[in-house]
């Protein structure tokens, strides 16, 4: 658990320096650093989420709880990032391919899951 909360800091943090907060010029090493620090986060707090197992049915609606909250913020945010930049007429097209990628796995999933169990 402890592990997971501070993977998931570490993520928090890189992704906001990657932002340059007080405009901070950057050399090439120190962003190729990040990136691989950004990435070795993500794995190790992948790693624990999917070997997260609940020991009872009121901490398995607690998992599925988190999980559904965190996907619908997840798509209520990229919308929004749809919309702000709709408004620019400047869309990145990254917002619609990860909105899309969020919403058909969240449909194979139930599919998946509907047909297994």
């Amino acid at each position: 658990m402890i592990t997971q909360i501070i993977s998931a800091f570490l993520i928090l943090g890189i992704a906001i320096l990657f932002l340059n907060p007080g405009h901070l010029a950057m050399p090439d090493s120190a962003v190729s650093m990040m990136i691989v620090s950004l990435i070795v986060s993500f794995l190790i707090f992948a790693a624990f989420i999917l070997k997260e197992k609940s020991s009872d049915e009121r901490e398995t609606v607690h998992i599925l709880t988190a999980g559904r909250i965190s996907y619908l913020v997840g798509v209520a945010l990229l919308v929004l990032g749809i919309i702000v930049q709709g408004l620019e007429h400047d869309i990145d097209p990254w917002l619609i391919l990860v909105l899309c990628a969020m919403i058909f796995s969240k449909f194979l999933s139930r599919i998946y899951t509907h047909f297994k169990m």
